[in-house]
């Protein structure tokens, strides 16, 4: 079989659909033997299968042009236009097709065939244009013309026009509408033109030979044929193949998709190298396949690396062809051939051939079930807003393509923009004189041209790679060119900051201790702490953790509410050189329960009236709030703990959304690096007063505690339930004069209704995250107040933030970025094979860098999973953080 495909790929156009037809005709039970009858339909009949389709569509969207075909040609030479006009009437005489007309009959869509009648020459004349504007002109006429709709119920169903743009030099455009023609249909109107054209130039009669039939013979044919069971294995061969649940093809899109389908677009070409070319169809011939299967196999490669989907489903027209009397006419003919390919368990693209080999030879042998009757059959969930059961289409248009000769004209194919698309994407290969030509059609509501000009780079670099190497599995072939590789995974990760490396953070505190000893450091209610006040009773606190036993790597649970004495606790803890552990009073006991054994906490600071609400634990309880004069006072000095960097400064679990909860271990180091690029990045300085509001069992609280106490700032406060009354916080940030508010994107609505937030005149920056920042809610609250706002993003397991985004204009974005990567830090979107993703395409986001965690609590095998050796460093075992999380780089990185 594949010696005939071979064959088939070889032979032109004509002669591959006589061969198709026997093959089909043979191999196909039921084939019907005798010829379409010739039956001078009358009066109305009914509409193909194909018509029938297309004939809603127009019910649907009846202004739309995206069913147009339209060829334009540059004649230059002497142009009879009489003998050009007429050879057209000619073919409108011929060809029933293109004067039909549509309407309903007792509820049904019939067609009609009317009386011939001349078609319309409209002449433009360019020749009074400047010579440098003509060719702009000319376009924009063509581009006019061809989006113009058709009437179906009184238009004939074919348009010409004539463009003069010197005395010698015209262009002809020729529009017919999908419903009465296809692209077989183009290159037999041309043909009959050349004829027609050349006869009447010498004034003779036509040499054209009578039409075997008529299309409505066809129509009435193809629906006879459907009322028995001649087609019943086809039928049966395409429910076994498109069977189940289709996947819808999931392209990452740059605009989100309309409820309803839209046909606006765009087309981009581009050419292969002939020695790309040639080297496809060396391998071709090799691998026993033709150009076809190779170029449809790495088209679905492609679509896999940017979509992760291995089933996929992409459409193919076929000729539709396979009877000799169809050969001739003009009409709407052609089948799409929907073919889905299973590309699971990384094949090499060698064994995906075999795949799309087999898929292809059994779609073409049962390819006279007409799409529509297929969708008939199918029953595939109605949605508006794609084309059923598949939203690519891929052509291969390698047989050449006879040119058009006129008497005493030289002819060339123009190009023609029509601004439309009837899919997602088409992929049009052309196999042309210097290399095979790909045509990208695409939907504009979707993509932007710039996203389909990376396509069109990342499948030829896909292509190099098949040809160098089938071998190699589909999952590692190469569609990165090098330079996008390196922007990717070095260029937009160049953050590397200095940062105090061997600092803690308790140390960079007690350093601004000794700059603004008495300034005020923390505000609670009525009390406040100077810097010195804090320092000193950390200190006392510290020196009696160490007397306990309390040093680097020793956890201490810390179970308090919002208070001065919970900010006194975090400083002891690592002044002692300890990790904190907190235990929000909020939480269920049942959690707290395992947090404590998970733990084993051998210490917990606490207060007296929360004492009684722990669970069972071996803990020694200290209560700071009652106990303090357990404490002796002499111990004011800082301890020396031994504790370095690389120690935890504290570990907290996560919420356990996706199971149980696990606690993260962040070290000195990662917590350091954080602190001080936010100092740097929002400029933090002695007038800022940032307002306490997080739970302590949030990372984020983990910055609103210590960044503004690292230069000599204040940190305000907030009650116990503070975070959740919202005229409270305003009240609080108003009267407190707070400059920095941290807030969940939820949170921002709620504040936005208050009508005192206008009051907060202090405000000048604000950070969100945790969530997905509605685009709306920057603008809205920049309205009210002249503040910054900052979109931040980051897993506990990366310290608090890994990138951040300033929000000014966010566009067409439904939500706003999460920005870029923090000092020090690197963000990799991978696919499952840990390949690197293109721009646009989604990917797992992972994290690494100096914020990474050291892993998880008691947890070796679930670390090992998600810290995994990092792919693209050099320093030896440096990780990179699997987050879960989804996510494409937008074309700016």
């Amino acid at each position: 079989m594949g010696g005939i495909e071979e064959r088939i790929e070889s032979l032109s156009l004509e002669q591959r659909v006589l061969l198709e037809r026997k093959l089909i005709e043979r191999s196909t039970a039921g084939a019907p033997e005798q010829a379409i009858p010739q039956l001078g339909v009358s009066g109305p009949c009914p509409l193909s299968f194909a018509q029938q389709r297309l004939w809603f569509l127009n019910q649907l969207e009846p202004n739309n042009a995206a069913y147009n075909i339209s060829n334009a040609w540059r004649m230059r030479g002497d142009l009879n236009v009489t003998a050009l006009k007429n050879a057209l009437n000619t073919i409108v005489t011929r060809h029933e097709s293109l004067r039909t007309t549509f309407s309903v009959t007792d509820g049904n869509p019939m067609q009609m065939v009317q009386q011939s009648r001349p078609v319309d020459l409209p002449k433009f004349d360019l020749t009074h244009w400047p010579m440098e504007e003509r060719e702009a002109e000319a376009q924009r006429i063509l581009t006019k013309e061809t989006s113009l709709p058709f009437d179906l119920s009184k238009d004939l169903l074919i348009r010409a026009v004539l463009l003069r743009l010197d005395k010698d030099d015209h262009v002809l455009l020729l529009t017919t509408h999908h419903i009465a023609s296809d692209g077989w249909s183009s290159g037999v109107l041309l043909r009959e033109l050349s004829v027609l054209y050349k006869d009447l130039s010498e004034g003779k009669h036509s040499t054209l030979p009578d039409l075997p039939i008529q299309y409505a013979d066809f129509a009435i044919w193809q629906r006879r044929w459907f009322e028995g069971k001649a087609l019943d294995s086809h039928v049966s061969y395409w429910k076994h193949q498109l069977g189940g649940t289709i996947p819808a093809l999931e392209i990452p899109t740059d605009r989100p998709r309309p409820a309803r389908q839209t046909f606006q677009g765009a087309r981009q070409s581009k050419v292969l190298s002939q020695d790309l070319s040639d080297s496809l169809k060396t391998l071709s011939q090799r691998e026993g396949v033709t150009l076809f299967m190779t170029l449809l196999a790495a088209f679905q490669t492609l679509l896999f690396r940017y979509t992760s989907q291995t089933d996929i489903t992409v459409g193919c027209p076929a000729a539709g062809r396979s009877r000799v009397e169809t050969e001739g006419l003009i009409g709407f003919f052609v089948n799409t051939l929907v073919l889905r390919t299973d590309l699971s368990g990384d094949p090499t693209f060698r064994e995906l051939l075999g795949r799309v080999r087999e898929t292809a030879l059994g779609a073409y042998t049962h390819q006279d079930l007409p799409f529509e009757k297929l969708v008939e059959e199918l029953h595939p969930e109605r949605d508006l807003s794609r084309n059923p059961l598949f939203q690519v289409m891929f052509v291969l248009q390698n047989a050449p393509v006879s040119p058009l000769k006129l008497p005493d004209l030289t002819l060339s194919p123009m190009e023609v923009e029509g601004g439309t698309s009837q899919f997602d994407l088409s992929l049009s290969v052309t196999d042309g004189q210097n290399g095979l030509i790909g045509k990208w059609e695409y939907n504009t509501d979707l993509f932007k041209g710039s996203t389909v000009s990376r396509m069109m780079v990342h499948f030829q670099t896909l292509l190099e790679g098949i040809v160098a190497n089938p071998e190699k599995r589909i999952a590692d072939l190469p569609i990165l060119a090098e330079s996008e590789r390196h922007q990717l995974l070095v260029e937009w990760n160049e953050t590397t900051t200095d940062y105090p490396k061997d600092s803690c953070i308790q140390q960079l505190f007690e350093a601004q201790v000794e700059r603004t000893p008495d300034a005020i450091a923390v505000i609670f209610k009525d009390e406040h702490l100077t810097y010195r006040e804090l320092n000193r009773r950390a200190n006392q606190l510290a020196h009696h953790l160490c007397r306990i036993g309390v040093g680097p790597e020793v956890l201490v649970g810390v179970f308090m509410e919002r208070s001065l004495e919970l900010v006194i606790a975090l400083y002891g803890i690592l002044k002692a050189g300890g990790a904190y552990v907190p235990l929000d009073p909020e939480y269920p006991s049942e959690r707290l329960a395992f947090m404590l054994s998970d733990t084993k906490v051998p210490v917990l600071l606490t207060q007296r009236h929360l004492v009684d609400e722990l669970p069972e634990n071996q803990a020694q309880a200290i209560c700071l709030d009652g106990g303090w004069e357990a404490i002796p006072a002499d111990g004011e000095h800082t301890p020396d703990s031994g504790v370095t960097a690389e120690n935890l400064a504290y570990v907290i679990y996560t919420s356990g959304s996706t199971g149980q909860p696990k606690g993260v271990m962040i070290p000195h180091r990662a917590i350091c690096n954080h602190m001080l690029w936010m100092l740097e990045r929002f400029a933090l300085n002695p007038t800022d007063r940032v307002i306490q509001k997080t739970p302590f069992s949030f990372d984020a609280s983990v910055w609103e505690f210590f960044a503004p106490l690292l230069v000599g700032g204040q940190l305000i406060v907030a009650r116990p339930d503070g975070h959740l009354d919202s005229a409270y916080l305003v009240q609080l940030m108003a009267k407190e004069r707070v400059t920095i508010l941290q807030v969940v994107p939820s949170l921002l609505p709620i504040l936005l209704k208050e009508p005192a937030l206008d009051t907060c005149t202090s405000l000048r920056l604000v950070l969100c995250g945790g969530e997905a920042l509605s685009a709306d809610l920057p603008e809205r609250l920049r309205a009210r107040l002249s503040v910054e706002v900052h979109n931040l993003y980051g897993p506990t397991e990366a310290t608090i933030d890994a990138s951040s985004w300033l929000c000014e204009t966010e566009g067409s974005q439904p939500s706003v970025p999460i920005g870029r990567p923090i000092a020090n830090t690197q963000i990799y979107l991978l696919d499952a094979y840990l390949q690197p993703v293109p721009v646009g395409v989604t990917g797992e986001l992972h994290i690494g860098g100096a914020g990474l965690a050291r892993g998880y609590l008691n947890r070796h095998e679930l670390t090992d999973e998600k810290f995994i050796l990092h792919p693209f460093s050099t320093v030896p075992g440096a990780h990179l953080y699997k987050t879960g999380d989804l996510a494409r780089y937008l074309p700016d990185g």
